[in-house]
């Protein structure tokens, strides 16, 4: 198995958005996709397993709206994460959290959040095995369902 992280490129649109209708009841659109790109390119990563896109991970770095006396800190936001079905539980998302990670704290990122849906207890037990730990929750999040956000300090 020869897995390696890179950044995203425009080539792998389809496969990615394949992984994603798999995986969320409710699927970002292509344009998002393409969005992220623009937006936050080193930040917009993928999984390639023996030549083949198993999965992503895309994030953003935002100002912490919690300012210290310190002055205004960044906080790493991962926004979405997705393996294929198959190559799930084989290493493939903690290679993804992690160098999302170490990208965050290399642009001075103080800490990292997520949101996840209240019912994945799945992604939440990943989550808290690296670290995650609940912070709060958003009610209605997904609309039909509460967000549990998840925060990790560096």
């Amino acid at each position: 198995m020869s897995l390696a992280i890179r950044p995203f490129r425009p080539d792998d649109l389809g496969r990615i958005h394949d992984i994603e209708t798999a995986s969320f009841q409710d699927p970002w659109p292509i344009g998002l996709f393409t969005y992220m790109h623009r937006r936050s390119s080193d930040l917009f990563l993928v999984a390639v397993l023996d030549g083949r896109v198993v999965g992503y991970a895309v994030g953003e770095l935002r100002k912490d709206v919690y300012d210290s006396p310190a002055g205004p800190s960044k906080i790493g936001h991962i926004l979405n994460i997705a393996v294929e079905t198959g190559e799930r539980r084989r290493g493939v998302g903690t290679k993804l959290m992690e160098e999302l990670e170490f990208r965050f704290r290399k642009r001075n990122a103080s800490a990292a959040v997520l949101e996840v849906r209240d019912s994945n207890k799945a992604a939440r037990s990943f989550y808290e095995g690296r670290g995650y730990r609940e912070a709060r929750r958003l009610t209605a999040y997904y609309g039909d369902e509460d967000a549990v956000v998840m925060f990790k300090n560096f």
